[in-house]
């Protein structure tokens, strides 16, 4: 087994928090996995004889950049969209993260802090890391104070411990078949992650006799 490729469990785990990730996070907004997908597919690609291996989650993303700046502040609607995208920020900083993160679980740092350190001292300068950092500085003209970023990254390790299952079922999977769609991606994982809420009927108020 050449280099490379002892990293590609690495990498599948690491595209794995990426995508359990983007679903957990998606259901906390969405109630239909299937009708607005988390994304499109998960992949990863094994050594092509250049030495290097790899992997993506296509179409994953809660917030778009809106190029705020000091001098350029975003317009809001009103305070509930406001509201919205300080949320989506903060639920795209951990999808960032979540896997660099995943990694440090499956090389054995299980304690957040050493998690956190770990993925940071691997990945930083990535642009998991870049993306995560960039939008971190944007939070400043969407709420009136930051979270801490030790608080963004303890919610992404509890994510990760959280859902560990999943990750390594789906890692599992992309180790024999290295490239999902998101249905199949949520066939394998659904069986480790909590049950969807049922949704609530409408309320029927009786009509006049």
């Amino acid at each position: 087994m050449n280099v490379a490729s002892q990293y590609l469990p690495l990498v599948a785990h690491h595209e794995a928090g990426h995508a359990v990730a983007a679903i957990v996070l998606h259901r906390q907004v969405f109630d239909d996995d299937r009708e607005l997908p988390a994304f499109s597919s998960v992949s990863i690609y094994p050594d092509a004889g250049d030495g290097e291996c790899g992997g993506v989650v296509e179409g994953a993303g809660f917030y778009s950049a809106q190029g705020v700046t000091s001098k350029r502040k975003p317009i809001f609607e009103d305070d509930m969209d406001r509201y919205l995208k300080r949320d989506c920020a903060i639920q795209e900083i951990v999808a960032c993260l979540a896997g660099p993160f995943a990694e440090s679980a499956f090389e054995g740092y299980l304690d957040p802090r050493d998690m956190a350190m770990n993925a940071s001292d691997g990945n930083e300068g990535s642009s998991d890391y870049a993306d995560a950092k960039r939008i971190y500085g944007e939070l400043r003209f969407l709420m009136p104070r930051r979270p801490r970023w030790r608080r963004i990254e303890d919610r992404t390790a509890r994510l990760v411990l959280d859902h560990w299952s999943a990750i390594e079922a789906l890692a599992a999977h992309l180790l024999v078949k290295h490239d999902l769609q998101f249905d199949e991606a949520l066939t394998i994982v659904a069986p480790h992650l909590p049950p969807m809420p049922a949704a609530t009927p409408p309320e029927r108020h009786p009509q006049p006799a």
